[in-house]
């Protein structure tokens, strides 16, 4: 498989001496690639690959090292993960036996350390580290009264407050529940008790004091050097919003710079409220403007629902655990939603829902096979993305396939964790909970395109933990240790076919589910190539197109599944350039340094 060499006989990168597997639909596997340029010119063996190396070749021994296309990110948020982790209060990674009393500490800390920031912005507590009112105003009062203080769970759908920030939004115990919203109150007094979770929070945000342009810029810029760590080189923005036209400008204004090392895809986020139709028209004049090889911004998001753990996900039964027949947030109407839909589709964008639960996936279906009887088969060419999809009904997935819906899932979430101890399992009853989340296998069989996605900053990116997670139904032992270690009530359980009970973390039921390690691979590359439009450039080694490639520093196929989260990316290539490269030093797991 191969080109001519260029004028001068010759390539700009020579790989050899590895396990290139191409990832194409008929695997393959060859030895060497050999890169002029941006692009692919050969791939097959040593010696074919010698007639491409000159003076100049830098010629790569791999020494046997594995090579694969880098990896497709389809739905995470850059900017505000970014923002989170590296400006703000993030609580992304503490840990400890006693969550709230670390966050508490943490945020102490970082309120003593910032004495001249005027709002206190924050994110990452996990929602199950709580009861269900969740955290209280006045823990954050105690420690900072007179400043605003905010911070967003890790999970992106409710927000900590103190009082201060309330008052500035004018919450009171009168302010009633706004729609899709929820205050959550003391169940003595009917305060606001300091959670607001999915619209609520909105009444809070525009009071929040957003990022420059060039913080903006500073944020993803630090947050690629992440991404090509794990050898992520393409990724989507899945909410872009039209009122903050700073995020879009500093996407565009890096690449026209040419200092972007992920190709960005954008999603502009159109709600239910207000002028819905001419918010679409905005967007599609937006994305006329931003249209640039390394940022585009011709996709749109949509909720259809919300999440579980904050009892808004829409369901097609009822919540197991309550008595009033309560199945979710159902945040569209369905002809509102056909309107929207149809006027993306007719103007050449691409729809991007996020559906958690099984009754929305149905309802956002049943408005496609409407709109598929309208306009036939441009559907079917705008390629439709569900994305998360963690409860489907059996009789939903053949329906994606037939109008070529892509289903976009986290493997970081097809396992069992805290959530599911203390949420999943009373919220959904026992038979949902152990039995039918997050289905992956099933797409596959019923021929739905698969894709990958972390949502981060709800999970951090980690390669080897998503191809892990996606091959076993379970977290890896590290990460067992970094989060529930030091924790006596969790167990981690290793062997699958395990009777588990509450505390046990082990592998997520039913065991068919999970994909062996080609369909993994697969979803992270020409899968999510194919769902943004670029499996004619990405998603494998294939002579023509762009060299975006990663090296794992062993061979995947021949290593214990176990030790899959121990494998590292040891170089990414973006467009032919080298852009990470570990000597060897570089300890596992460690972020970039944090901008100044």
């Amino acid at each position: 498989m191969s080109t001519s060499p260029s004028s001068d006989g010759f390539a700009d990168l020579v790989l050899h001496n590895g396990r290139v597997f191409t990832q194409e639909r008929v695997p393959s596997r060859a030895e060497a690639v050999a890169v002029l340029g941006k692009r692919i010119v050969f791939v097959g063996d040593d010696r074919g690959a010698a007639a491409f190396i000159g003076p100049q070749t830098r010629v790569i021994d791999l020494a046997g090292q594995m090579v694969l296309p880098a990896f497709v990110d389809a739905h995470m948020h850059p900017v505000h993960g970014a923002w989170r982790h590296a400006f703000c209060l993030s609580l992304f990674g503490v840990s400890g036996d006693d969550l709230k009393q670390a966050y508490l500490n943490e945020t102490a800390r970082f309120v003593q350390t910032h004495p001249e920031t005027p709002w206190i912005e924050g994110a990452g507590f996990r929602r199950a580290a709580f009861d269900d009112i969740g955290p209280r105003r006045e823990w954050l009062d105690a420690i900072d009264a007179e400043r605003p203080v905010t911070i967003l769970s890790k999970d992106g759908h409710s927000l900590w407050v103190n009082s201060r920030a309330m008052a500035i939004a004018g919450i009171t115990a009168q302010t009633p529940d706004p729609a899709n919203g929820v205050i959550k109150r003391d169940p003595a007094t009917g305060e606001p008790a300091g959670l607001l979770q999915e619209a609520a929070m909105q009444m809070v945000r525009p009071h929040i004091p957003r990022p420059t342009k060039g913080q903006v810029k500073a944020a993803l810029l630090w947050l690629q050097q992440w991404l090509n760590r794990e050898g992520i080189t393409t990724a989507l923005d899945a909410i872009l919003e039209m009122d903050e036209p700073e995020v879009a400008q500093a996407y565009h204004e890096l690449a026209l710079e040419g200092l972007l090392t992920v190709r960005y895809r954008g999603a502009w986020r159109i709600m239910p409220e207000g002028d819905f139709q001419a918010d679409i028209d905005r967007a599609l004049t937006l994305a006329r403007q931003f249209d640039t090889p390394h940022f585009r911004t011709d996709v749109f998001k949509f909720f259809a629902d919300e999440v579980i753990e904050e009892e808004t996900a829409y369901l097609l039964t009822p919540y197991a655990h309550r008595r009033d027949g309560w199945r979710g947030l159902k945040d569209w109407d369905e002809d509102d939603l056909l309107d929207a839909f149809d006027r993306v589709h007719r103007a050449g964008g691409q729809v991007h829902v996020h559906t958690i639960g099984d009754g929305a996936v149905h309802y956002v279906l049943d408005v496609l096979e409407t709109l598929q009887a309208k306009i036939g088969s441009v559907l079917r060419d705008r390629r439709p993305v569900l994305a998360h999809l963690q409860l489907v009904h059996p009789e939903d997935f053949k329906r994606m396939a037939a109008m070529g819906v892509t289903a976009l899932i986290a493997p970081y979430w097809s396992i069992i964790d805290d959530y599911f101890w203390e949420f999943y399992v009373d919220y959904l009853g026992r038979e949902q909970a152990f039995h039918h989340q997050y289905p992956q296998k099933s797409f596959l069989e019923s021929g739905v395109n698969l894709a990958f996605h972390s949502d981060f900053s709800v999970v951090e990116p980690d390669s080897m933990r998503a191809l892990y997670s996606a091959v076993t139904r379970r977290i890896p032992q590290r990460v067992f240790d970094r989060h529930y270690g030091r924790n006596p009530a969790y167990r981690y359980v290793a062997e699958s076919g395990t009777h588990l009970s509450y505390g046990d973390i082990g592998a997520l039921p039913p065991e068919e589910e999970c994909l062996d390690l080609e369909e993994a691979l697969q979803a992270y590359t020409l899968g999510g190539a194919y769902a943004n439009f670029l499996e004619r450039d990405l998603g494998s080694v294939t002579v023509g197109k762009l060299a975006d490639l990663v090296v794992v520093d062993r061979n995947l196929y021949e290593i214990p599944i176990d030790d899959i989260p121990q494998a590292r990316v040891v170089m990414t290539l973006f467009e032919g350039r080298v852009v990470f490269e570990d000597d060897g030093t570089l300890p596992k797991g460690v972020r970039p340094p944090l901008p100044e």
